[in-house]
C-alpha cells in the first residue's frame, strides 16, 4: 500500500510524492509514541504535586472539627457523670471509705479504657462474633442513629480515625453496668430497712437472754421468748426495722404492746411499754420512735421486752441485731 501527496506551488511545478506502507507506520507508530510520553510525564508531575502538597490540618473552623470537639465534650460530660455514679454506688454497698475516695476517682478514671485499648477490645469482641455467627459485614450504626435522618446516622460512626465511637461504646456498657449495680444496691437497702437489725433501745442494758432462764415470778424454768433490755421509764423505743403496724394496744401479758411486720415473715414485738406513739397501720421506718420504756403487763419493772418471730415462730433477737 502506498500514500500519494500532491504537492502544488504557485510559481513552481506541481510534484506528486509517494509513502510507501513501512514509512507511514513508522510515522505513525513515532507520533503515538511521543503522545503516551508526553501523558505519562504529565501524570508523573500532576501526582509530584499532589504529593508534596501538605495535607490541611483538621481546624475547629471545619464542620467536621467542630463535630469532634463536641463528641470530645460529650464523652467528658459522661466520664465525669460516670465516675461520680462509680463513688456514690460504691460507698452505698461499703466497698470504699469516706477517707478513700481520691484513690478511689483515679481509679475509676483509669478504668475507662483509652481509645487504643477500646479499640483492642472491640476488635477482640468482633472476632468472637464472627467466629460465632458466621461471615457478615457492615458499618456499626447504633440504634439511636436508625431512627434518624442517614446522614446523622453516618455521622454517629464517622470520627475521623480519633476512636472515639469505641469510646463511647465502652462509655455506654459502663453505664449500662452501673445501672444494674444501683439497680441492685436499691434492692439492698429496702431488704435493710426491712431487716431488724437495730438496737430498739441504744442505750439500754441486756439482762435477760433468750431461751431458758428462772421464772422471776414463780422460780421455775421456763422459756424466755425474747431479748429484755433494761432501761428507765419513758426512755424512747425504736423500731428495729421498716414495716407495718399491726398491732398496737394492751395485751394481759405483754402490757401495752406494738408489734410491726417486716415482710417476708418476719415480725417484731415491743413489749411492757408505758407509751405508744404509732397506731395499726402506720408505716414506720428504721429507728423510729414507736413507744417508750415501761413496766406494764407481767413485768417486774421497767424494761423493754423486744421479740423477733419468723414465720410465726420465736427466733433468738441476737441473730438479727448488728451490735450483738
Amino acid at each position: 500500500m502506498a500514500l500519494v501527496i500532491l504537492s502544488m506551488g504557485r510559481f513552481s511545478r506541481s510534484r506528486v510524492r509517494t509513502l510507501s506502507s513501512r514509512a507511514l507506520i513508522l510515522i505513525a507508530s513515532g507520533t503515538l509514541l511521543a503522545v503516551a510520553g508526553g501523558a505519562f510525564a504529565l501524570g508523573v508531575g500532576v501526582g509530584r504535586a499532589e504529593v508534596d502538597a501538605p495535607a490541611s490540618p483538621l481546624s475547629v473552623d471545619h464542620p467536621e472539627g467542630r463535630f469532634l470537639v463536641d463528641r470530645l465534650g460529650e464523652i467528658s460530660g459522661k466520664l465525669a457523670r460516670l465516675e461520680s455514679e462509680a463513688l456514690t454506688l460504691a460507698k452505698r454497698v461499703g466497698v470504699l471509705k469516706g477517707k478513700d475516695t481520691g484513690a478511689a476517682s483515679a481509679a475509676g478514671t483509669q478504668a475507662v479504657p483509652p481509645a487504643a485499648e477500646a479499640g483492642k477490645t472491640a476488635a477482640t469482641q468482633s472476632e468472637a462474633a464472627r467466629k460465632a455467627v458466621g461471615a457478615s459485614g457492615g458499618p456499626l450504626i447504633s440504634l439511636l442513629g436508625s431512627t434518624g435522618h442517614a446522614d446523622a446516622a453516618l455521622a454517629a460512626f464517622d470520627d475521623q480515625g480519633a476512636g472515639l465511637t469505641d469510646l463511647e461504646y465502652e462509655l455506654e456498657r459502663l453505664g449500662a453496668v452501673l445501672f444494674e449495680v444501683d439497680r441492685a444496691a436499691t434492692e439492698l437497702d429496702l431488704a435493710q430497712m426491712a431487716f431488724p437489725s437495730r438496737n430498739p433501745v441504744p442505750n439500754g442494758r441486756r439482762n435477760s437472754s433468750f431461751g431458758t432462764r428462772v421464772d422471776p415470778f414463780n422460780g421455775r424454768s421456763a422459756f424466755h421468748s425474747g431479748l429484755d433490755f433494761q432501761a428507765r421509764a419513758g426512755t424512747p423505743i425504736h423500731a428495729s426495722a421498716g414495716g407495718r403496724v399491726v398491732f398496737s394496744g394492751y395485751h394481759r401479758e405483754y402490757g401495752y404492746l406494738v408489734e410491726i411486720d417486716h415482710g417476708n415473715g418476719l415480725v417484731s414485738r415491743y413489749a411492757h411499754c408505758s407509751r405508744l406513739f404509732v397506731k395499726v397501720g402506720d408505716v414506720v421506718t428504721p429507728s423510729q420512735r414507736i413507744a417508750a420504756v415501761g413496766s406494764t403487763g407481767r413485768s417486774t419493772g421497767a424494761h423493754l421486752h423486744f421479740e423477733v418471730l419468723r414465720n410465726g415462730a420465736f427466733v433468738n433477737p441476737l441473730r438479727y441485731l448488728d451490735n450483738s
